[in-house]
């Protein structure tokens, strides 16, 4: 498994079979489920269960959007496994992940809507549209003279392998 696999896993579980988790495709949240309209009577235990577990929930049309709150997506993001030794790759990835490296990064609450669109294009396994966003923020940062989004280093460097199948 890869990217947000565990991740859907865990939730599914906590979801207790109450409908499905599925990446949201919106925008609206990391993941989306049908929980709150295949099971109205356990849906506020769910609800429950689900903001003490850290989790951040939108609820529209009987679907629930379902993202982590800000010290779960932290904790996430810090505990990616950043391979040793990419200072001393070669290619034009390494080369770019070494200017990011450089420059003072920061992980704030307000920067959450932005890192779960980074982390669901991340999760598809899209480097270039990571790489992408990562150099906007970075123009940003430089231009504006605040902090990069403290993220992009570990996404890039940790991008999920998928491949589609046969």
């Amino acid at each position: 498994m890869a990217g947000l696999d565990h991740q859907a896993q865990a939730l599914k579980a906590l979801l207790a079979g109450r409908g499905f988790v599925r990446r949201d495709r919106s925008g609206k949240a990391l993941f989306a489920s049908d929980a709150p309209r295949r099971s109205p009577e356990t849906w506020i235990r769910l609800k429950e269960e689900l903001l003490r577990s850290g989790y951040l929930l939108l609820q529209t049309d009987g679907l629930a959007f379902i993202s982590w709150d800000y010290p779960k997506s932290l904790a996430f993001c810090q505990a990616l496994h950043v391979p040793e030794g990419w200072e001393s790759r070669e290619g034009s990835l390494a080369g770019f992940c070494r200017i990011l490296a450089r420059h003072k990064g920061e992980f704030s609450r307000d920067m959450l809507p932005r890192f779960f669109q980074c982390l669901l294009i991340w999760d598809r396994g899209e480097g270039q549209a990571l790489r992408r966003a990562a150099e906007t923020a970075l123009a940003g940062a430089l231009r504006e003279r605040r902090p990069l989004p403290a993220y992009f280093l570990p996404l890039l460097l940790t991008l999920p392998e998928r491949r589609t199948p046969c």
